[in-house]
C-alpha cells in the first residue's frame, strides 16, 4: 500500500481564447471578487449583430432590428441572471466524526444555500478532495432563497494524511450562454490513523530486571539500595553515602534499585530493502499495525508503563524522522497513532536507527524492535541490541514475517537460524505472520442514516446501529 503526496489542488483556469473573447470575458466580470468568474459559453450567434445591422443599412426592415434587439435581450437577460446567482449561492460541509481509523467510514453532509430570488437550474459541485476511493461531486438543483442537503460516504482503506476540499460551484443561466464559477477555498487536512487490534499473549521484559541483567541501575531510581560503590566523574553528590565515605576515607555511593516497569521504546523498521508484499498484508502495513496496537496494549495496562516510538522513513513531505518519547497514559496513544499515520518505508537500516539513538535509550529501558529483516542484515541490528544490554538496556524483538504468499524457500531456513540465534543471545523474540488476522481493538456503536427501497418503488431512510473498529 503506497500512499502518496496529496497532490496540489487544481483550479479551473479560464481560456480567454480570441482577443474579442478575452475583452468579453472581462467585461463579464468587471467588480467581481476573484472566487467568482462567468464564463461565455456560446458567443457565436452574438457575432451576427454586425452583419445583421449591415444588411439593415443595405436594405432597411424592421425584421433585422428586431433579430438585433431580441439576441441582445436574451444575453443580457443570461448575463444578468448569472450575475445575480454568483454571490448567492453558498456551500456547507460537514465531516461527522472526529477521529478515523483506518477501515472506518468517512461521511461528510452538504449543505446548499440558495439565498438569491432565481432559482438554481442546475449546479454542479465539484469536488477536489485526495482521499482514495471518495468522490462526493454531484449534479443538483434548488429553488430560490432554499436549500438543498445531501450526503457522501466513503471508507478509509489506507491510513495517511489527506485532503478534504476545496470545491467548485458552477451554474449557468437558462439559454446556456453563460457560466459562473464559484470556488470554494477552503479545504481540511483529514488524518486516518492505523488500525489498533488485539495482540497474541506475548512476553515482554521489564526493564533491566530480566535475565543476565537483573542488576540494580545506579543513581537512577527512587528507592535506596544497599549497594554502595566508589565515587565516580559525574556522579550527583546528593547520593554519597556518608558512612560508609568516612569508614573508608574514600566517597562511596549508594546505587538505586531500578524500577520493574522502565519506559519503553518501540523502534519500528521501516527500511524498504526490507520490506515485502503490497496492501494491508505486507510487512510494512502489518508492521505498523503491531506497532499501533503494542502501543495501545502497554498503555492500558495497570502498570503505568510509559511508551515511545521511534522510526526513521519518508512521510508527505520527504524524509521522516519519528522520536515520540515515553509517556504513560491512554492519552499518549493518540500522539504514537499520529505519528505513525503517514509513516513510510524509507533507507535507513534497522541498525542504523539504534546506532543513532543510542544516547536516548538510557539504562534501565526496555527496547522492542519490530522488523521484518529476516535477512543476513539481521546480525547487524542484532549487535546494536546485544551492545544496549551491555549499556543497560533490554532488548526484545517482534519479528513480521511475509504472508503465505510471498515467503521464498530459502526464507524459512534462514527463519529458523535467526531464532535459534536470538534464543543463544537470551534476546526475547516472537515471529507473526504479515496478513495474520487481528482482531479490532479500538471499537465503539454509532448511527447512521441508511435508504431502503420498497416493494413499490419508493425509497425510505432508517437509523441504523451498529458497531466499528
Amino acid at each position: 500500500m503506497t500512499l502518496q503526496r496529496p497532490p496540489a489542488p487544481t483550479r479551473r483556469a479560464p481560456n480567454p481564447g480570441s482577443p474579442l473573447r478575452a475583452a468579453i470575458t472581462r467585461f463579464l466580470n468587471r467588480d467581481l471578487p476573484p472566487d467568482q468568474q462567468i464564463q461565455p459559453r456560446l458567443l457565436w450567434p452574438l457575432y451576427l449583430c454586425p452583419w445583421l445591422i449591415l444588411v439593415h443599412l443595405l436594405n432597411p426592415s424592421p425584421i433585422w432590428v428586431l433579430l438585433v434587439i431580441t439576441l441582445l435581450g436574451v444575453y443580457a437577460a443570461g448575463w444578468f441572471w448569472v450575475r445575480r446567482q454568483a454571490g448567492t449561492i453558498r456551500l456547507e460541509r460537514r465531516r461527522r466524526g472526529t477521529m478515523l481509523v483506518a477501515g472506518d467510514s468517512l461521511q461528510e453532509e452538504f449543505i446548499l444555500h440558495n439565498e438569491g430570488a432565481l432559482p438554481l437550474i442546475w449546479l454542479e459541485f465539484d469536488d477536489d478532495s485526495y482521499l482514495p476511493g471518495y468522490n462526493p461531486s454531484q449534479v443538483v438543483s434548488c429553488g430560490a432563497n432554499q436549500k438543498y442537503t445531501w450526503r457522501a460516504e466513503a471508507t478509509c482503506e489506507q491510513r495517511g494524511v489527506f485532503r478534504l476540499g476545496p470545491h467548485c460551484l458552477s451554474t449557468g443561466d437558462p439559454f446556456g450562454l453563460f457560466r459562473v464559477e464559484v470556488q470554494g477555498r477552503g479545504s481540511e487536512a483529514l488524518l486516518v490513523y492505523p488500525r489498533v487490534a488485539q495482540l497474541p499473549p506475548m512476553e515482554l521484559p521489564r526493564g533491566s530486571l530480566v535475565g543476565r541483567d537483573r542488576r540494580r541501575r545506579p543513581l537512577a531510581g527512587d528507592d535506596r539500595s544497599p549497594v554502595v560503590r566508589g565515587y565516580q566523574p559525574g556522579d550527583s553528590l546528593r547520593h554519597i553515602h556518608w558512612p560508609s565515605t568516612a569508614h573508608r576515607g574514600e566517597l562511596m555511593v549508594s546505587e538505586r534499585e531500578a524500577e520493574p516497569s522502565g519506559d519503553l521504546w518501540i523502534v519500528l523498521d521501516l527500511n524498504a530493502a526490507a520490506h515485502r508484499g503490497s496492501g494491508p498484508t505486507s510487512t510494512l502495513e502489518y508492521g505498523i499495525v503491531l506497532a499501533a496496537s503494542l502501543t495501545a496494549e502497554l498503555l492500558s495496562g495497570g502498570d503505568r508503563r510509559a511508551v515511545g516510538l521511534l522510526a526513521a522513513g519518508t512521510g508527505p513531505h520527504g524524509a521522516l524522522s519519528v522520536t515520540v518519547p515515553p509517556l504513560p497514559g491512554k492519552g499518549h496513544l493518540w500522539q504514537i497513532l499520529a505519528a505513525l499515520a503517514p509513516a513510510q518505508s524509507g533507507d535507513t537500516p534497522l541498525d542504523a536507527l539504534l546506532r543513532h539513538n543510542r544516547d536516548l535509550l538510557g539504562r534501565g529501558q526496555t527496547v522492542v524492535v519490530i522488523t521484518p529483516d529476516l535477512a543476513e542484515t539481521s546480525a547487524l541490528w542484532m549487535a546494536e541490541l546485544l551492545h544496549l544490554r551491555r549499556a543497560g538496556v533490554v532488548g526484545s524483538a517482534l519479528l513480521v514475517t511475509p504472508a503465505a504468499g510471498d515467503v521464498r524457500e530459502e526464507e524459512e531456513q534462514v527463519e529458523e537460524v535467526l531464532r535459534e540465534l536470538l534464543t543463544r543471545h537470551e534476546i526475547t523474540a516472537q515471529f507473526l505472520r504479515a496478513g495474520t488476522p487481528l482482531a479490532a481493538s479500538l471499537t465503539y456503536r454509532r448511527r447512521r442514516t441508511v435508504l431502503v427501497s420498497t416493494p413499490t418503488g419508493g425509497v425510505i431512510s432508517r437509523e441504523v446501529e451498529e458497531e466499528v473498529g
